[in-house]
């Protein structure tokens, strides 16, 4: 997955943020990841790593499970700060989990003061 940057404005809970998850496969060919039966979760940390939201299902949706689309549906207490933080998807099945991006500070979501 390339970098994914995402903006809004401090306060803007209308849109969602919208994502089709991908791993590579055994060949190590990307291929988007079968939901159905998966549990998705979002977090959203600062640029430091502390939590600015904790993994949790609350906004996150599968909306599409066979071609692995998600969508994150921020709170106001979400997007009440200004600042650059990065977001993850967590997959879980039983007891294992995924996070999408894979690789750190992939998907960076910027809020912005006015």
């Amino acid at each position: 997955m390339a970098e994914v940057i995402h903006t809004r404005h401090i306060g803007d809970t209308r849109s969602v943020l919208a994502a089709t998850l991908k791993q590579k496969n055994n060949a190590g060919t990307e291929t988007v990841v079968n939901l159905t039966g998966l549990t998705c979760e979002f977090k959203l940390v600062d640029r430091w790593g502390a939590e600015k939201l904790a993994q949790t299902s609350t906004g996150c949706t599968v909306t599409t499970a066979a071609s692995g689309e998600v969508e994150m549906d921020f709170a106001a207490a979400t997007v009440d700060t200004a600042g650059e933080y990065y977001g993850y998807f967590v997959v879980t099945e039983s007891s294992e989990e995924d996070h999408f991006p894979a690789v750190q500070h992939e998907l960076r979501i910027i809020i912005q003061d006015d």
